[in-house]
């Protein structure tokens, strides 16, 4: 072999081994979300869990706080969810992210039996609490509450709505996922 042939050799070598390096560094776990929703909160009975550990099913992440009117009157709706679709096929979970405003789990567990006691709705998913410092407020719901965000099976956001919303736009928006 001539120097030049054994140059161009080397040089389509090694332009090879890079070709498949970077094919090699994007193979991912396809299981695993790079961009999805992830956050941790704390339960109303004090422990700490991640939007991660409801990853498999669709997943409703409402955003609200005790004393707003629209989110109470979310809770209406997000009750026909929990009513019209298993939790093998979607779970909802309902953070309170006015705790940096005095908002505590005592406040929702009575928010939680005052559905119960006076209008027969048992709210029946998991709730959640945000820190002190409205660390997911403010990330996740910096332009007010109710704030919901429809993750798939995955965690990757597919829908986001500030405000309140009605049952059949949500279940709309469920039913392209399921």
């Amino acid at each position: 072999m001539n120097p030049s042939t054994k140059t161009l050799f080397r040089t389509l070598l090694i332009l090879n081994i890079l070709i498949i390096s970077l094919l090699l560094v994007g193979c991912v776990d396809t299981n695993q979300s790079t961009d999805g929703l992830n956050f941790q909160f704390t339960t109303l009975t004090g422990d700490t869990q991640e939007l991660r550990d409801y990853y498999g099913t669709v997943l409703i992440v409402d955003l609200m706080g005790v004393n707003c009117q629209p989110c109470q009157r979310q809770m209406f709706e997000l009750k026909k969810i929990s009513e019209n679709y298993s939790r093998e096929q979607v779970n909802i979970i309902s953070i309170n992210v006015w705790v940096s405003q005095g908002e505590t789990a005592q406040l929702t567990q009575e928010l939680i039996q005052a559905y119960k006691d006076q209008v027969n709705i048992e709210l029946d998913w998991t709730f959640g609490l945000d820190d002190t410092k409205a660390t997911i407020g403010q990330k996740y719901a910096p332009e007010g509450v109710p704030t919901l965000f429809i993750l798939d099976t995955r965690g990757n956001i597919y829908y986001t709505n500030v405000g309140y919303e009605e049952y059949s736009s949500l279940s709309e928006k469920i039913n392209e996922l399921v």
